[in-house]
């Protein structure tokens, strides 16, 4: 089986960083989240790949947030990178179409900006993981984009690989 291309957003993985910003601040080991824990075990069927504005979004998150200096936050942007041979997408064009999309569909602030991910995505030809199901519905009900998936839609994917073995 080759293995799948898989864009991850940032609230997707956001509660991996939210969690080890905490234990650093506490002098606590981390705990670590089912779905990094699923990623870790699954890299050799899927080749992850995540984006500058993922990482804006999670250091966003994490300094105006949590109180994380630049440096620790730049050591766990790493370590994240490294742990999941996570491909790092440093550039991206967003058309017009980005800016028709308000104009023909109603969304929210949110789901707008998430669909800069999903530009990228559909550049990568490569599966987008969302925890936004209102991008989720708003991309499959306009057939937008047919790579969209939730987190546990992600996993049924892998394990319908497994069984096909």
């Amino acid at each position: 089986m080759d293995k799948i291309k898989v864009y991850l957003d940032t609230n997707t993985i956001e509660d991996s960083f939210i969690n080890q910003t905490l234990a650093l601040k506490q002098g606590i080991p981390p705990k670590v989240p089912e779905k990094l824990k699923f990623f870790l075990e699954n890299t050799d069927k899927i080749n992850f790949m995540t984006s500058i504005a993922t990482e804006a979004e999670v250091s966003r998150e994490l300094i105006a947030g949590y109180g994380l200096a630049e440096e620790q936050f730049d050591r766990l942007w790493k370590n994240f990178l490294e742990e999941l041979n996570c491909y790092f997408i440093k550039e991206f064009n967003i058309d017009e179409r980005f800016s028709r999309l308000p104009k023909k569909i109603k969304m929210k602030m949110r789901t707008l900006v998430n669909f800069i991910h999903l530009f990228i995505a559909m550049k990568e030809d490569a599966y987008l993981v969302s925890g936004d199901k209102d991008l989720i519905k708003i991309v499959r009900e306009n057939k937008i984009y047919d790579k969209i998936l939730s987190y546990i839609e992600l996993r049924e994917l892998i394990a319908s690989f497994s069984q096909d073995l």
